[in-house]
């Protein structure tokens, strides 16, 4: 298991607009496109964004992918919008500033799919066709490593694909994710798609049968497990600071390193914009000091 040295979360992003609006500093400008590509296990176009802080005329190619999972009613907009996840700005606010090395940075539209293989086989199309293809058409080089990250639903599926598929992944940001554990809330937008649901109604026993509780005891027999970095607002409306704490408190009964933060704010883009650049930033001082 790798050993990394910890650091103490910092307002970042509060610190990154600071700068941009009152000093002037070099500025970063990735590049991002929007593309499809067509999936043989879904049998239909899946589109997808990608932003690569390296232009493709340069030599140098970025060692880091990021994979960015939207929550529940989203696509692969989200991440990107300037009303929402905003990510473009703040990857190159943190490239810009030498928080972060140059990424790439990829979403893929799942739909309300929650990343299981059920109607849609999402996992499937996801784990071994989507990430294969992505990669296929960078020019990365041969040593490269996978940062993986999702808010809210996206966030229960970045916690299953962790835990299904320790190898592929180095480190691992959960922002608010809704892995309710015995059973989501009423509120939750879980119990409103049919993905767990049986003639129309939802099922608690489908919805356990997909907990990542039943994950974790082959997850820890893989030789080298990723980090996780675990957080939530204080005021969730959602009710997930319960979810993170046992989350966390899973990880640390198998020894697993992780790092939890309950940071002031609710279930949206402000508190997960914060939490994701501190993980980013902590993920990457501890590369450099290891």
């Amino acid at each position: 298991m790798r050993n990394r040295i910890l650091t103490t979360g910092i307002s970042l992003l509060s610190i990154l607009l600071y700068v941009s609006c009152n000093q002037p500093v070099k500025t970063f400008n990735g590049q991002v496109e929007e593309i499809s590509m067509y999936s043989e296990v879904l049998k239909r176009e899946v589109a997808y964004n990608i932003y690569n802080a390296v232009s493709k005329d340069s030599l140098v190619s970025p060692k880091h992918v990021l994979y960015l999972l939207h929550g529940h009613g989203g696509d692969h907009q989200d991440w990107f919008q300037e009303t929402e996840g905003h990510v473009v700005r703040l990857l190159d606010s943190l490239i810009a500033s030498k928080l972060i090395p140059p990424v790439i940075a990829i979403s893929a539209d799942a739909g309300n799919s929650w990343y299981v293989d059920r109607h849609d086989k999402m996992e499937t199309f996801y784990i071994t066709e989507f990430i294969p293809y992505i990669e296929e058409q960078l020019e990365l080089p041969s040593q490269y490593e996978r940062v993986i990250a999702g808010n809210s639903a996206g966030g229960y599926g970045t916690l299953r694909f962790s835990l299904l598929f320790p190898e592929m992944f180095n480190d691992v940001i959960l922002l608010s994710p809704a892995a309710y554990n015995p059973s989501p809330p009423a509120i939750s937008s879980s119990r409103k798609i049919d993905v767990f649901a049986e003639n129309g109604t939802f099922n608690d026993s489908i919805w356990q049968s997909y907990s990542y509780l039943h994950l974790v005891p082959e997850f820890v027999k893989s030789n080298d497990l990723p980090k996780f970095y675990i957080s939530v607002g204080d005021d969730d409306a959602y009710n997930i600071v319960p979810v993170v704490t046992e989350i966390q408190q899973t990880l640390l009964e198998k020894g697993i390193e992780n790092e939890l933060r309950i940071t002031n704010g609710g279930h949206d883009w402000t508190c997960w914009q914060q939490n994701f650049s501190d993980a980013l930033t902590q993920i990457f001082q501890e590369v450099n000091d290891e």
